[in-house]
């Protein structure tokens, strides 16, 4: 019985720090997200504060327009994601409890318990006790940090469909400036 309650916390163990690492990775690969915005953002600027693009036709200015108020609303949805993937989610995120707790808490109540209700096996009793604790709290951390990496995820690859939709519709303003521009 020992020995499979070590192997579910080794297993419990690995998930937890799983976690911990798509934690970190959801977080470090914000840059790039970024900085791609960044430079949308200030493309935008240029095409709206370009006043050599306003003396034309009017239906080029009328499809500058939509293609700016387009890539503006697709711009603005990414950073909602990106938002949510950086801080929707910080705060739920659940680690274990802080060594106050476990010591004072969790270890002297059963320490207590256990040397009075099973003196004769008090080591044995309270070990497996502890064990079962620890199995618990590998088992609420992981399934919140699941859950949460998982929306998270999901809002990274929403803010990268955003990313490649809003680079398509810059595309789409940069050629119609090009013919704009030529003209």
């Amino acid at each position: 019985m020992d020995n499979s309650k070590d192997y579910i916390i080794s297993l419990l163990k690995d998930k937890y720090d799983y976690e911990q690492k798509r934690k970190d990775d959801f977080e470090s690969s914000l840059g790039t997200p970024i900085t791609v915005l960044s430079a949308l953002f200030a493309g935008s600027y240029f095409v709206v504060s370009d006043p050599s693009l306003n003396g034309i036709n009017c239906s080029l200015v009328t499809i500058k327009w939509i293609l700016v108020i387009l890539l503006m609303s697709a711009l603005i949805i990414t950073l909602i994601f990106l938002f949510i993937v950086y801080f929707g989610f910080k705060r739920r995120y659940c680690s274990f409890p802080d060594s106050n707790t476990v010591y004072n808490g969790d270890f002297k109540s059963l320490e207590q318990y256990t040397k009075e209700h099973y003196p004769e096996t008090y080591e044995e009793v309270l070990m497996d006790s502890l064990k079962d604790r620890a199995i618990q709290w590998y088992l609420d951390c992981n399934n919140n940090n699941t859950s949460v990496n998982d929306t998270r995820g999901n809002s990274l690859f929403r803010a990268k469909l955003s990313i490649c939709i809003s680079l398509g519709i810059g595309l789409a303003l940069l050629i119609l400036i090009c013919f704009i521009k030529s003209m």
